[in-house]
């Protein structure tokens, strides 16, 4: 069977977004499996049956075996696709930095998730933010600033890597909120909306009715 990727809804589901894009480069085959993130204080999701971690997104492979991971997911898609880390050289130094960005972004950041969730079809302001969360935007700006400038772009590490899918819907909160950046993160922000698969989740995210009032009225 073709892989399942169960995930929230496009228009809130940050970590969804992320193994999706993955797998969308990488030009792997995979069902989509859209399920409702819950309400606050709902109770479990109905997608508790298919996640062993009770949280989406959840990738379904053959034999029964169920990756509940996003970076994990990324990662067993680099076993198919190697090109989703960079090869640029020096090779081993290159996606040791892709590594750290990637990690950096998914074990940090909080005050920045906090402040600004995910929500792309949302338009406000970044008055909304506390001084960590500005601090936290600031370090991103500067991480991506100094890839770029490494690499050469268009992407963090010239190609599209795992990286770039990591921090993709850091960009739909940077327009969403109108975080202040940089020039060349502003630049970044237009390379990635750009995107053609980025494209195409924005468009499904776009034509979702559901409202979570916990991020829109936040």
């Amino acid at each position: 069977m073709k892989p399942r990727l169960h995930i929230g809804d496009k228009n809130y589901s940050s970590w969804s977004m992320r193994p999706w894009l993955t797998l969308k480069h990488a030009g792997i085959e995979f069902e989509e499996v859209r399920h409702e993130l819950p309400e606050m204080g709902n109770g479990p999701a109905a997608f508790g049956a298919v996640s062993p971690s009770g949280l989406v997104p959840a990738l379904e492979l053959s034999g029964g075996v169920v990756i509940a991971e996003s970076l994990a997911i990324c990662e067993w898609a680099a076993e198919l696709s190697p090109e989703l880390w960079p090869a640029g050289g020096p090779g081993a130094e290159t996606r040791a930095m892709a590594r750290y960005a990637s990690a950096r972004m998914h074990t940090g950041f909080s005050a920045l998730r906090r402040d600004c969730p995910m929500n792309i079809k949302r338009r406000t302001d970044a008055l909304r933010m506390t001084e960590q969360g500005l601090k936290d935007a600031a370090e991103v700006d500067a991480l991506w600033s100094v890839c770029l400038e490494r690499s050469g772009g268009p992407y963090l590490f010239g190609d599209f890597t795992i990286a770039d899918a990591m921090y993709a819907p850091v960009v739909t909160r940077f327009v969403t909120y109108a975080i202040p950046r940089s020039q060349a993160a502003e630049g970044y922000i237009q390379t990635i909306l750009a995107d053609a698969h980025m494209a195409e989740w924005i468009a499904g995210a776009n034509q979702e009715t559901r409202t979570l009032p916990r991020t829109d009225n936040a």
